[in-house]
């Protein structure tokens, strides 16, 4: 299945890696004019590369290196891509992190650490 997104201006985070890759390849060979975001910013350079080789209309693609548990990363990644298309139609929100342990294994700034990345920013960057 697939669908027109010719136009449409999506910001995807987490797309250095798994769902947030995906997406992004999927946004791109639709048509999408694509901003990522990703700490790792090798593999952030890779997805640009690979979105910008498969959409139909060659758009460059917007990289935002970050660490989303921090606001300023947060706001900077909104704001560039707000800065560089004029234009938000799509958000997908797919940064995420999992780290094992129980409650009384798991320190409290790794909880923390979950909670920014998962929750917190979620919440912030809409």
């Amino acid at each position: 299945m697939s669908f027109d997104l010719n136009g449409k201006v999506a910001l995807i985070t987490g797309a250095s890696s798994g769902i947030g890759r995906g997406t992004a390849l999927y946004f791109a060979k639709n048509g999408a004019r694509l901003a990522i975001a990703g700490r790792k910013e090798d593999n952030l350079k890779a997805v640009a590369k690979e979105c910008e080789e498969i959409n139909p209309n060659k758009e460059k693609v917007l990289s935002v290196v970050g660490d989303l548990s921090k606001e300023d990363a947060t706001e900077r990644t909104m704001n560039e891509t707000m800065d560089h298309f004029k234009q938000l139609d799509i958000l997908v929100n797919s940064a995420g992190i999992v780290m094992n342990g129980t409650a009384e294994s798991t320190p409290l700034q790794d909880y923390d650490l979950q909670m920014n990345i998962n929750v917190r920013y979620q919440f912030f960057i809409v």
